[in-house]
């Protein structure tokens, strides 16, 4: 019997803990070949090169006590200043630990797990609408772990 997953069957883990109110996350990688073309060749040759992955994921502000994951998932690139009159410093950047994960009805499930460098954060809110936020990241290196 084929198995299909939809979106109730993701989930999304930051440093380890589960992030609540996810709506979607996404990740991609490619790889960009190296030619090994030399000049008496008719046509180009390719041996693989380098890998890069980049990812995506939307959650909900959703506050649960002190938990928001939107909110810790922002603040790794949003920083205040860190000296109160000087607009140009700030803390740095932080990064994270991503699990991507698809619940397959097996205890381990299927995920990768990446660290990862936000690239960018951004936070929607609109009459009617829940306020959330849609943050990008970059893949620093190979993934921890793959179990797909």
């Amino acid at each position: 019997m084929a198995n299909y997953y939809s979106g109730q069957h993701g989930r999304l883990y930051i440093n380890g803990s589960k992030a609540a109110a996810v709506t979607n996350w996404s990740l991609n990688s490619s790889m960009s070949p190296l030619t090994t073309t030399t000049l008496e060749d008719t046509d180009q040759t390719y041996i693989n090169g380098l890998r890069s992955s980049t990812g995506s994921c939307s959650l909900l502000y959703y506050q649960d006590g002190n938990n928001n994951s939107a909110r810790d998932l922002v603040e790794k690139l949003m920083k205040e200043r860190s000296v109160g009159s000087t607009s140009g410093v700030a803390g740095q950047a932080e990064n994270v630990s991503l699990k991507l994960y698809i619940n397959d009805g097996t205890t381990a499930g299927k995920s990768v797990t990446v660290d990862a460098l936000i690239t960018s954060a951004a936070m929607q809110m609109a009459v009617g609408e829940v306020l959330s936020a849609q943050v990008n990241f970059q893949v620093n290196g190979a993934p921890t772990s793959v179990d797909l």
